[in-house]
């Protein structure tokens, strides 16, 4: 018979990602039968996280908590605080980074698990001791854990108007991205 299985927060491994970022295994494969894994990410002001990049077989979501995170949805950068929530199916591509002068939290959700704590702990090797990796040593860690990085569009949703490629966007009633300030 199957049985609830608890952990406490203070149980939970923790990989140190460079200075600016500690992830915590929140739900791992095993504890899951591989369903979902979930990750608590804390982020120091700064904090650089993920370029824009897609995966081909896991969707991820992102569930923030406290403070500010960017958040690219494919479009552009968006600023996204305590409550806000991006889904990103297989193939879509997303990135996150901490631009803000306060620590941010945020939740990640990956479903199927596949293993992405080795991709964390595979990070936080290859950048302990204030290590530079090359870009091959990146770029063979994220391709192992099926992740690819892309150009996107550098676009601000949140400041149409200053920043981004291309022509402003003018946000209208027809927008389907409308803002919501806080």
């Amino acid at each position: 018979m199957s049985h609830a299985m608890f952990r406490a927060y203070a149980d939970a491994v923790k990989a140190e990602i460079g200075v600016a970022t500690t992830t915590r295994f929140i739900a791992l494969a095993e504890t899951t039968d591989g369903r979902f894994g979930l990750f608590h990410h804390s982020m120091l002001p700064g904090a650089g996280g993920a370029a824009p990049h897609y995966h081909s077989r896991i969707s991820e979501s992102f569930y923030v908590l406290t403070g500010e995170v960017r958040l690219h949805d494919g479009t552009g950068w968006r600023t996204a605080r305590a409550g806000d929530f991006l889904h990103v199916p297989e193939n879509a591509v997303h990135g996150f980074r901490n631009e803000s002068d306060a620590l941010a939290e945020m939740l990640i959700i990956f479903t199927p698990a596949e293993h992405r704590e080795g991709y964390f702990e595979g990070l936080a090797a290859l950048l302990a001791d204030g290590n530079r990796p090359s870009r091959e040593e990146m770029v063979a860690l994220m391709e192992k854990y099926d992740q690819f990085e892309v150009d996107a569009p550098d676009t601000d949703h949140d400041h149409p108007h200053t920043h981004g490629d291309g022509p402003a966007h003018h946000h209208g009633p027809d927008d389907t991205h409308p803002h919501h300030h806080h």
